[in-house]
């Protein structure tokens, strides 16, 4: 199909990039969220359903794409990995089928037999084999290349090791409907990687810290960027409140405490279930309060560059915009699971309103980038459209 004398509908695939998994992934999310928003509706079960299903299509349709871009040119994988601005958003991918993974269990295993639950926990173990080795060799890689001078923004440097610490969160989800004896090793597999992607993420938050306070804010373009330090507090709140709850069903009453004293088995009435509740809630509050304070950091530096606020105005629209939903997703998740476990009907109905606010902020966001694209603003080469650079960076 050709679009003007020289630009061909093909040509405008060809320059979507591994940022666009973004879309599939806070499609996804807004469907979870639904799901587990703690005030619900009549109806809002149907639209979850209709918003997971679509975001089913949206995901093979990206994919669809990107394998045209690479099939299209021998060398464009290689480039696609090679390019500072693109490699670090390879993982999308992987989180976006998380959210695939994290729907199909809410909304699937009331529709679904169990035949669901069996290729749940085998989903599972494989994504959690994937997102390992992409964390072991895509982080060895970049290093190798020392990928970081090419990427200035040090908070991309999250994303390799996110979709491994996304392996919580879904074992928090799936441990629920597994047999005991499938679903414990599901949470110590869990737990494990979620370890894994906090202290790489903490390790990462130092970096990203001396960068604003030596740089300052980082240019307008790439402020919505600043949302991915939201996601690994809030998603570790929530994985770990969501495992230690499931943990209570499903580790033996001494788990772990028989070992440390195996005459113990009669005298202690509290389980190790609720030893880990206990603990996990307060650690996701500790945790929960930096998702917050990098969630207010990011709002500010947003609106501060618009004229609202004296600023030049917003920059053109772009896939970084997409950062702006996904974290913000999983902290409002992250809100409701420590709102149950406090029994807090405040901490729930603010959630609610934020459930609100995260939709019309998913449904503005999808409605410019659809603007974008057919105003030539998005997917357009470089030498006609502006910006395009800002997109992928």
């Amino acid at each position: 199909m050709i679009l003007n004398d020289s630009i061909t509908l093909k040509d405008r695939i060809c320059l979507i990039r591994w940022g666009w998994y973004s879309m599939s992934m806070a499609t996804g999310g807004i469907a979870v969220l639904l799901a587990r928003t703690p005030h619900q509706f009549t109806g809002l079960d149907i639209i979850g359903k209709i918003i997971y299903v679509f975001n089913l299509a949206f995901f093979l349709a990206i994919t669809l794409c990107m394998a045209i871009r690479f099939l299209s040119r021998q060398t464009a994988l290689k480039e696609s990995f090679r390019d500072g601005n693109e490699s670090y958003y390879a993982p999308t991918c992987l989180l976006a089928i998380a959210t695939i993974i994290l729907g199909a269990e809410g909304y699937g295993t009331d529709s679904c037999g169990p035949w669901l639950q069996v290729a749940l926990r085998i989903v599972f173990w494989i994504y959690v084999a994937c997102a390992t080795l992409l964390a072991i060799f895509h982080n060895w890689y970049l290093y190798h290349l020392a990928m970081a001078s090419q990427q200035p923004f040090p908070i991309a440097q999250l994303l390799p090791s996110f979709p491994a610490m996304l392996s919580g969160t879904i074992a928090s989800s799936i441990a629920a409907n597994q047999p005991r004896d499938q679903a414990l090793p599901i949470l110590i597999g869990g737990i494990t990687l979620q370890g894994f992607g906090f202290i790489m993420s903490v390790l990462i938050y130092a970096e990203y810290q001396y960068f604003l306070a030596k740089h300052g804010l980082p240019e307008r373009a790439k402020r919505p960027q600043m949302f991915i330090a939201v996601g690994p507090w809030s998603f570790t709140a929530l994985a770990l409140i969501g495992m230690a709850k499931e943990a209570k069903e499903v580790f033996p009453s001494q788990y772990i405490i028989s070992f440390a004293d195996p005459h113990s088995a009669g005298s202690i009435s509290v389980s190790t279930g609720d030893i880990a509740l206990v603990i996990a809630s307060f650690f996701a509050i500790f945790v929960w309060t930096m998702a917050f304070f990098h969630l207010c950091i990011a709002v500010i530096s947003v609106l501060a560059s618009t004229r609202m606020c004296g600023g030049v105005g917003a920059p053109p629209m772009s896939v970084v915009y997409w950062g702006m939903v996904f974290p913000n997703t999983g902290f409002i998740i992250a809100t409701i699971s420590i709102g149950q476990v406090l029994q807090s009907p405040a901490i729930l109905w603010v959630t609610s309103a934020l459930t609100v606010l995260q939709v019309i902020m998913w449904l503005g966001v999808g409605a410019a980038t659809i603007l974008a694209v057919a105003r030539r603003q998005m997917l357009w080469p470089e030498d006609v459209k502006r910006g395009e650079e800002d997109a992928l960076s």
